[in-house]
C-alpha cells in the first residue's frame, strides 16, 4: 500500500506532466520517460506500490555526476541541469521567467523552438555544461562543478549561471533558482530490506536573507553570492492531502498565473515533505549583454558564521581555474595517457573521463561502485575498480584501496558465515549477508597482480602475506562443498539465484589461488607447496564438474556447446551464464589452459553461444535484469578480444560507448557513464517496452568504467604468460579503420605486470601499406607479438633482420626498438 507522500508526490507530477504548458513546473527527466510509457507493473519484491516504486525512480536511473576526489560525497547532475547534492535533502534547478509575456521557461520542457544541450567540459572533466535556449531569443548556460574551499578543504559544488540575449529577445526577464525535494535519482528511495532509505522530502524550507542562503529541514542549502531581488517559499500550512492543493500553492503557479512570488521566507510540509522555493534576479540585457550568478551548494557540514565566511571565501573565478588546473593535469599529464587517431579519439577522451569517475567515486581511497545505491565497498568490485586504477596510473589510490580497504575486510573472526568459516574471509555485511563466495578470489588476485605492477621493490605483497593472503587462500582450501566446489550464494546478482553454486565463484578462486602461490614463489615461502596444492585440488574439482555438464547436456542432446552458470543449471541456456566471460577476462585461465585443452575449447565455443543468443548490440541480460548489461557487454568485448576476435571486440565496445551517450526522444539521457543496467525502453528510444518490470542500479557504475579502463588498455597492449614465458602482445585490438593514413596510436608511461612501464608508438603507412613500430619504454628481456590486423603479413623486419611469422602474428625479439610490417 502507498504511503501518503507517495501517493501525493505521484498524483501531483503526473497532473504537472499532463497539464504541460497549462501550468508548467520542472517535471524531471526521470518523471518524464515514466509518464511517457506508464507501465503498473513494477518490483513487488523490493516495493510496497507502484506510486513507491515511481518514488524511489526504480526504472530511469541516468544522470551526469560531480565530485572531489577522495571525498565522501558526490553530486548528481539531471539532464535539465538538476543538481542534487546526495545526501542533502533537496534538489537545485534553474529556469527563466519573462514579464513581458508571463511566460516560464523550463529546460525541463523546452517548448517550440526551445533547446537542452548538455556536454562535459573539454569532453572529459567532471564539469557538467547544461544550454537552455528558450526559443524566445535568451539562453542560459550552466557551469556546475565540485571542488574544496577554505583551509579545511571542504567541499562546495559551485553552480555558475550566465543569461545572454538575442536580437530578437525581450529585454527583461528573471533568471531563478529553485529548490525542490525531487532530484536526478528520485523522490524517495524506500525499498523492503532496506538498512536506511534515502529520504529526500522537505518538511521544512527556510530563506535567511541577511545570509543569502537557504535551509533545507535542519542542513545548509544553497547560498548566493547575491541576494535575490524576488522570492518565495511554498509548503502545506493547513495539512491538506488534497494533491490539488500542491499544484496551487507552487512559485510556477504563482508566476504563470500572477507574474509573481509570495515573498514568504518559511514554509513546512508535514504531509508529504513537498516543500518548494524559488528565488529570482531580475535582468535587462541588450543583445550580446550577459548577465551572471553563481549558487554555492555546501557538500560538507557547515554550520555557523564563520564557516559561511569560508564558504564564500573564494572567488569563484579562482575556484573554476584551480578546478579546472587540478582535473587538466590529474587526467592529461599524469598516469596513462593514450593517444589514439580522429576516427576514434572519443575512446581517449572516454578514458580519461573513467578514470575521472573513479577518482570521484573514491572515498579516502576506498573505491565505491556508485554515487547512491551502491556507495558503499564490495571486494568484488573494488578489486576490479582498484586493479583499473594501478594499470591507468593511479598508483596511490589503488594501494590505498587494497593495502588498507581490502585488508581491513579481512575476518579474523572464529564464528561461522553460513556453511564457511569466518576467519580468513575478505568481506563486509555486504559479502556476509549474501555469502558472496567469490570475494576471496578477487581479493587475492587483485593483491598479487598489484604486487607484480609495483615490482620487487615495492614488497606490497610481503606486507600482506601473512596472515591476509595465506589466510584467504586457506580459506578457499578449506571451504568448498562436497564436490570441491564453493558453496551456493548469490555473488554477483547477474548469475541468478543465491541457492545454487556458480562457477563464476570457481573461476575467481581459482585466479586467486594462482596468484597467491606465485606470490609465495616469489617471496620464497615455506607454504609454496601448500597453496601449489590447493590450486590442483580446486582446479581438478571445477574442471571435474564442468566435464560432467558439458556431458550431460550433451547426453540429453544439446547440439550447442555452452557451460552454465553453474553444475546446478545443466542445459540452462540463458543469460546468466555470462560469468564464463570470467575464464578469460579478468581470470585469463586461457593462458595456459589452465582448466584443460577439452575445458578451454568448451570456454571459447561458449563465448560463441552467448554471442549468438544474448547479443543484440550489446549484451541482454533478460534472465535476472530484463535490461542491457554494460560492464557485462565490456567483459564480453574483454573475452573476444583475448580470445582472439577483434570484430566482436570492437563491435561490443562501439555499442557499449554508444550506450554511455544515449540519446531517448531527443535528448542526451547521460554524458559518457553507464548504468549498471540499461533500460531497453532508453536503449531502443522507446521502441522496444518490456512487458515486465526491469533493475535499475546505479550511475555512473564504477564497475563499468574499471572495465572500460582495462578494456582500452588491453586493446593498446597486454601481457601473457608472465611467470614461464613472458612476453607482450602490443596492439592486439587496434583495428585498420582506426589508424587512417599517416596516423599514430601511442601509450607512454603504461604500468605493466612485469614491474616497469611500457610504451610505444605505431604509425600506418596506407600506401606502402606498411605499419613501424617504435617501442619507446619497455621492461627489459621481454619478448613481443604483434598480430597484424591491417592484412596478411607479407615481411616482417627488425634492424635488417626478417622476422619470424605464425599466421597473424609477427614475433619480435626482446631489445627490439623498431620493427616494421608489410601486409598484403
Amino acid at each position: 500500500m502507498a504511503e501518503t507522500h507517495e501517493r501525493i508526490f505521484y498524483e501531483v507530477m503526473w497532473r504537472s506532466w499532463t497539464a504541460k504548458g497549462d501550468s508548467p513546473s520542472p517535471v524531471p527527466w526521470w518523471l518524464q520517460q515514466a509518464f511517457h510509457r506508464w507501465t503498473d507493473s513494477f518490483d513487488a519484491g523490493s516495493f510496497e506500490s507502484k506510486e513507491g516504486a515511481l518514488a524511489s525512480n526504480a526504472l530511469y536511473r541516468y544522470w551526469s555526476m560531480v565530485g572531489v576526489k577522495d571525498h565522501r560525497q558526490e553530486s548528481l547532475v539531471g539532464q535539465a541541469g538538476e543538481i542534487e547534492p546526495v545526501y542533502d535533502k533537496y534538489s537545485v534547478a534553474f529556469l527563466l521567467y519573462e514579464p513581458s509575456s508571463g511566460a516560464l521557461r523550463l529546460p525541463q520542457l523546452p517548448g517550440p523552438g526551445g533547446s537542452v544541450e548538455q556536454r562535459m567540459e573539454a569532453a572529459h572533466l567532471p564539469v557538467v555544461e547544461t544550454v537552455f535556449r528558450t526559443g524566445t531569443g535568451f539562453e542560459v548556460t550552466q557551469r556546475t562543478l565540485a571542488t574544496t574551499v577554505g583551509v579545511r578543504q571542504r567541499d562546495l559544488v559551485l553552480n555558475r549561471l550566465s543569461v545572454t540575449a538575442g536580437a530578437d529577445a525581450p529585454r527583461d526577464g528573471w533568471l531563478c533558482v529553485a529548490v525542490l525535494p525531487a532530484g536526478p535519482s528520485g523522490f524517495q528511495r524506500h525499498y523492503r530490506g532496506a538498512a536506511q532509505d534515502t529520504d529526500r522530502r522537505l518538511t521544512l524550507l527556510r530563506y535567511l536573507p541577511q545570509e543569502a542562503r537557504v535551509v533545507t529541514n535542519t542542513g545548509w542549502g544553497p547560498v548566493f553570492d547575491r541576494a535575490p531581488e524576488q522570492y518565495g517559499v511554498y509548503g502545506n500550512p493547513d495539512f491538506s492531502q488534497d494533491p490539488g492543493s500542491y499544484l496551487v500553492r507552487s512559485p510556477f503557479h504563482e508566476l504563470t498565473v500572477g507574474g509573481k512570488l509570495n515573498g514568504a521566507d518559511e514554509a513546512t510540509d508535514q504531509v508529504a515533505g513537498m516543500c518548494t522555493g524559488v528565488f529570482a534576479w531580475p535582468f535587462r540585457l541588450e543583445e550580446g549583454e550577459s548577465f551572471s550568478l553563481d549558487v554555492r551548494l555546501p557538500v560538507d557540514t557547515y554550520s555557523g558564521a564563520d564557516d559561511l565566511a569560508e564558504l564564500r571565501s573564494a572567488p569563484a573565478d579562482d575556484l573554476e581555474a584551480a578546478n579546472r588546473e587540478f582535473w587538466t593535469r590529474k587526467l592529461t599529464q599524469e598516469g596513462v595517457q593514450p593517444r589514439l587517431p580522429a576516427p576514434v579519439a572519443h575512446l581517449a577522451d572516454l578514458f580519461r573521463q573513467t578514470r575521472g569517475q573513479l577518482l570521484v567515486l573514491s572515498d579516502s581511497g576506498q573505491i565505491h561502485p556508485g554515487p547512491t545505491v551502491y556507495d558503499s565497498f564490495w571486494i568484488r568490485d573494488s578489486s576490479v575498480e582498484a586493479t583499473a586504477c594501478s594499470l591507468a596510473g593511479d598508483t596511490a589510490l589503488a594501494r590505498a584501496q587494497l593495502g588498507t580497504h581490502h585488508r581491513g575486510a579481512f575476518n579474523f573472526g572464529r564464528g561461522r558465515i553460513g556453511p564457511c568459516a569466518e576467519y580468513g574471509f575478505f568481506g563486509g555485511q555486504h559479502e556476509k549477508d549474501d555469502q558472496e563466495w567469490d570475494s576471496n578470489g578477487q581479493a587475492l588476485w587483485a593483491l598479487g597482480r598489484f604486487d607484480r605492477t609495483q615490482g620487487p621493490g615495492a614488497a606490497f605483497g610481503a606486507g600482506l602475506y601473512n596472515p591476509y593472503i595465506l589466510g584467504g587462500a586457506r580459506w578457499l582450501r578449506d571451504n568448498r562443498d562436497q564436490y570441491g566446489l564453493l558453496h551456493s550464494g548469490w555473488s554477483a546478482e547477474h548469475l541468478g539465484e543465491r541457492d545454487k553454486p556458480h562457477y563464476w565463484d570457481d573461476i575467481w578462486g581459482l585466479a586467486g589461488l594462482y596468484e597467491a602461490a606465485r606470490l609465495a614463489e616469489r617471496l620464497g615461502t615455506p607454504e609454496v607447496g601448500e597453496l601449489w596444492w590447493a590450486f590442483d585440488d580446486m582446479k581438478r574439482a571445477t574442471a571435474a564438474s564442468m566435464r560432467w555438464v558439458l556431458d550431460e547436456q550433451s547426453r540429453r542432446g544439446e547440439w550447442e556447446t555452452f557451460l552454465p552458470t553453474g553444475p546446478g543449471d545443466v542445459g540452462r541456456l540463458d543469460s546468466t551464464m555470462i560469468g564464463a566471460a570470467a575464464y578469460f577476462h579478468p581470470c585469463r585461465l586461457h593462458m595456459g589452459s589452465k582448466l584443460g585443452d577439452d575445458i578451454d575449447r568448451a570456454a571459447r565455443f561458449t563465448l560463441d553461444t552467448l554471442y549468438g543468443h544474448f547479443v543484440r548490440g550489446g549484451y541482454r541480460h533478460e534472465a535476472a535484469w530484463n535490461a542491457y548489461g554494460p560492464y557485462l557487454t565490456l567483459q564480453l568485448a574483454h573475452a573476444c578480444l583475448l580470445a582472439g576476435d577483434p570484430q566482436r571486440m570492437d563491435d561490443l565496445l562501439g555499442w557499449t560507448v554508444g550506450a554511455g551517450t544515449p540519446v531517448a526522444r531527443g535528448q542526451r539521457a547521460a554524458l559518457g557513464a553507464w548504468n549498471e543496467q540499461h533500460a531497453f525502453p532508453i536503449a531502443s528510444d522507446f521502441a522496444e517496452f518490456p512487458d515486465r518490470f526491469w533493475y535499475m542500479g546505479d550511475m555512473p557504475h564504477g564497475w563499468a568504467a574499471a572495465e572500460y579502463l582495462l578494456l582500452v588498455r588491453d586493446i593498446l597492449f597486454f601481457e601473457a604468460d608472465e611467470d614461464r614465458d613472458p612476453h607482450l602482445y602490443i596492439a592486439p585490438g587496434v583495428r585498420p579503420h582506426w589508424v587512417p593514413d599517416g596516423e599514430t596510436v601511442s601509450v607512454s608511461d603504461a604500468p605493466t605486470l612485469f614491474g616497469a612501464p611500457f610504451g610505444y608508438r605505431l604509425t600506418h603507412d596506407t600506401a606502402a601499406r606498411t605499419v613501424t613500430v617504435d617501442i619507446d619504454q619497455s621492461p627489459p628481456h621481454l619478448r613481443y607479438v604483434y598480430p597484424c590486423r591491417f592484412g596478411p603479413v607479407r615481411t616482417a623486419t627488425a634492424g635488417g633482420r626478417t622476422l619470424d611469422v605464425t599466421g597473424a602474428d609477427v614475433q619480435v625479439p626482446p631489445g627490439t626498438r623498431r620493427f616494421s610490417v608489410r601486409y598484403a
